[in-house]
Formats: structure tokens, C-alpha cells, sequence
């Protein structure tokens, strides 16, 4: 009898242990998700004030434009390319671990990486169209 409920205690145990993984899981996917949806804010503003400065030149208002603004909006997005980079690199590193302590494997791909990924070529798809004018 005593066995028994030792053996019960040890799966109670263990199904706490991945429980307690999953809750950790779906934590850092939020976090990545936070992430992603900062990279997306600093595209929008950084193409935003791209865009805009492109639309005064067309204007000919007769401003001077420099190219300060131009470049802000450049680094805005290579900041979300950068952050998202480095959020995508810690997030594959903790799941890594976690699997390493028996998370189980839900699936091949995870949303918020393949998000990422997509993400990650838009914003280099942007800065090559601002600093070259590509596609025209």
C-alpha cells in the first residue's frame, strides 16, 4: 500500500513538474509576443518619418530637409530588427532549456518564431526600400 501511494506521489509530482514547465512556456511566448509587437512600433514609426520626409521633398515646400530624419527613421527600424533578433535568439534559448527538463514538445514550429521570422524580412525588406529607393 505504501508503494502505491508513493508511486502516485512521484506522477503527481512529475505531472506538477510539466505543468509548472508549460506555465513557463506560454510565459515566455508572451514576452515574445511583447517583443514582436515592439519591433512592429518601431517599423511603423521609423518607416512613418521615412515616408513623411520623403512626402515633404515631393511637396517642394521650400523647407530644407536634412537627412537627420531620414536617418532616425532608419535606425528606428534597425533598432526592431535589432530587438527582435535578440528576443528571438533569448526565447529559443529558454524553451531549449525547458526542454532540456522535460517540456514536452507541443509542435515542430513555434507561432511567435515564425512570426518573428516573417517579421525579421519585412524589416529588412524596409531598409532596403527607404536607403535605395528599391522598388521604385
Amino acid at each position: 500500500m505504501a508503494s502505491h501511494e508513493r508511486d502516485k506521489a512521484a506522477e503527481l509530482m512529475q505531472a506538477l513538474s510539466v505543468l509548472a514547465l508549460e506555465r513557463t512556456a506560454f510565459s515566455s511566448e508572451r514576452a515574445m509576443m511583447a517583443w514582436i509587437r515592439t519591433a512592429i512600433s518601431l517599423y511603423t514609426f521609423g518607416f512613418s518619418i521615412s515616408k513623411f520626409i520623403d512626402y515633404l521633398a515631393l511637396q517642394e515646400t521650400g523647407i530644407e530637409l536634412s537627412t537627420g530624419l531620414r536617418r532616425l527613421g532608419i535606425a528606428l527600424i534597425i533598432m526592431g530588427i535589432v530587438a527582435l533578433v535578440l528576443a528571438t535568439t533569448e526565447h529559443l534559448k529558454r524553451i531549449r532549456r525547458m526542454r532540456e527538463l522535460g517540456l514536452p514538445r507541443e509542435s515542430p514550429v513555434s507561432l511567435p518564431v515564425a512570426a518573428s521570422g516573417v517579421l525579421l524580412a519585412i524589416g529588412i525588406a524596409a531598409v532596403v526600400s527607404i536607403t535605395t529607393g528599391w522598388p521604385a
